[in-house]
């Protein structure tokens, strides 16, 4: 068994230090975060911009937009906390010992984990094609 000292995970670890690029920051349970503009600015460098236009900051967006940022951001806040609960998991299955229950709980953090990240990926796709036909008007 890889003694407590060893844990967590390198790989969790140094994947939060890339995701804090971008706006990650660890969040107890009953904490939220609707810092809507700074992650804005954080995350807006994912979409090119078009015709020379620098991709507005999220104050100027209009409506739909913002609620699109929105909804890209509240998914990439959904997979950082599904993150999170998958390294607690791996811990705890490290800690206590393998176990059927312990393996399966862990399976299913990482299935909404994935499906999350997924998820996120496609409000990325619906949020660029609304800022390339704001672009394009």
């Amino acid at each position: 068994m890889t003694p407590l000292a060893d844990l967590p995970n390198p790989l969790f670890a140094s994947g939060r230090s890339v995701l804090a690029r971008f706006g990650y920051r660890h969040l107890d349970d009953h904490q939220s975060r609707e810092d809507w503009s700074d992650m804005w600015d954080l995350l807006r460098g994912d979409f090119a911009p078009h015709a020379g236009q620098e991709v507005p900051a999220f104050v100027d967006l209009d409506d739909r937009r913002q609620a699109a940022a929105r909804d890209y951001m509240a998914w990439r806040l959904l997979a950082d906390r599904n993150l999170e609960l998958c390294e607690r998991l791996h811990v705890e299955i490290f800690a206590k010992g393998v176990s059927t229950d312990a393996v399966e709980r862990y399976a299913v953090a990482r299935e909404a984990y994935e499906e999350s990240v997924e998820a996120f990926g496609a409000a990325r796709v619906a949020l660029a094609a609304l800022l390339a036909r704001a672009n394009a008007a």
